[in-house]
């Protein structure tokens, strides 16, 4: 295979400058603020790529855009782009607002970064004292800095809101979960599907992946986009079956080495047996053993540090077996 970078055209949630799919979710929260009821601690839950980031970013920036200008366009549910707001979030310079987030490369989330959260807290602000804190990726946190997080939001100072944005195929501390008002974020597919145009007309990507809309049923828009802008890039089809799909972004992983792609990778495995189980139902629980096992196999080649190859080659080698 020839060797191509994975770095993709994706515009990331502090640059969305579109929201899609999210009308009532924000009409909520901004009749709670109007009303002075939004809570202090929100926790945004749900799947990974269905926007929780994009959203929060959006309606943090309508709070502190409010009544300035180039505020945020509500009919539209767009970020104006000369908003000075806009501007300082994205270049993490605004007095008013405090980023938690992986940097790129990292695993989890720093320390250092919930230090600082305290030092941000204590400080005074420039416009009604209004203080927002988003931390995105928070299963990424580790147990002493999710501790540092405890203790800022267990006694939130006024006017001070934080959006916590989380991975629900991740646990998350009950202690946190508890001092939070918890917004489980869900879309069926027909949602899902309306979304998923919407964001590829931004891309001005066509409709030649459509096959790849189905997948919705298990998976998020933003999941797929990231799948269809992968294909795109090695000018893959969006015809590849479910076997075909594992080869390539294991193969395409072996050579780029992006979690991202072991990740795919590991998705279509678990479509390839969903397919097998509606097939022949009679043995599904011969599949779901071995679909456990090749987790099992994956699971322990990325803590133990097993050759890759090895043990993604025997892998590929056992689905093509059971396509049998």
């Amino acid at each position: 295979m020839k060797k191509k970078s994975t770095k993709l055209n994706l515009t990331d949630p502090i640059n969305q400058k579109n929201l899609f799919g999210y009308d009532n979710y924000f009409n909520l929260f901004r009749d709670l603020y109007t009303n002075n009821k939004l809570p202090n601690c929100i926790l945004l839950t749900g799947q990974k790529g269905i926007g929780k980031a994009t959203f929060a970013y959006h309606f943090i920036n309508f709070l502190l855009s409010n009544k300035l200008k180039n505020e945020y366009i509500l009919h539209k549910f767009e970020i104006t782009e000369d908003s000075n707001t806009y501007k300082q979030i994205k270049t993490g310079t605004h007095p008013n607002f405090f980023l938690i987030d992986t940097n790129i490369g990292d695993n989890e989330i720093k320390i250092e970064q919930t230090r600082n959260l305290l030092k941000f807290l204590s400080k005074s602000t420039y416009r009604r004292d209004l203080k927002i804190v988003l931390i995105d990726n928070f299963e990424k946190l580790n147990l002493n800095s999710s501790n540092s997080i405890l203790k800022a939001i267990e006694e939130p100072g006024e006017n001070t809101f934080f959006f916590i944005i989380h991975d629900s195929s991740y646990k998350m501390l009950e202690t946190i979960r508890s001092r939070c008002m918890n917004f489980k974020v869900y879309f069926n597919k027909d949602k899902k599907n309306q979304i998923l145009k919407s964001i590829l007309e931004t891309h001005e990507i066509d409709q030649q992946y459509i096959s790849l809309f189905d997948d919705l049923f298990f998976d998020s828009p933003g999941n797929i986009l990231i799948k269809i802008l992968i294909l795109n890039q090695f000018e893959k089809s969006s015809e590849l079956n479910s076997i075909e799909n594992v080869n390539f972004f294991l193969e395409t992983y072996l050579n780029e080495e992006n979690p991202i792609l072991l990740n795919f990778g590991c998705f279509f495995i678990q479509k390839f047996y969903y397919e097998l189980c509606l097939k022949n139902s009679a043995n599904s629980g011969i599949y779901f053993q071995n679909y456990s096992k090749i987790l099992k196999q994956i699971n322990n080649m990325k803590n133990f540090n097993l050759n890759e190859k090895n043990v993604l080659t025997s892998i590929k080698k056992t689905i093509s077996n059971e396509a049998r």
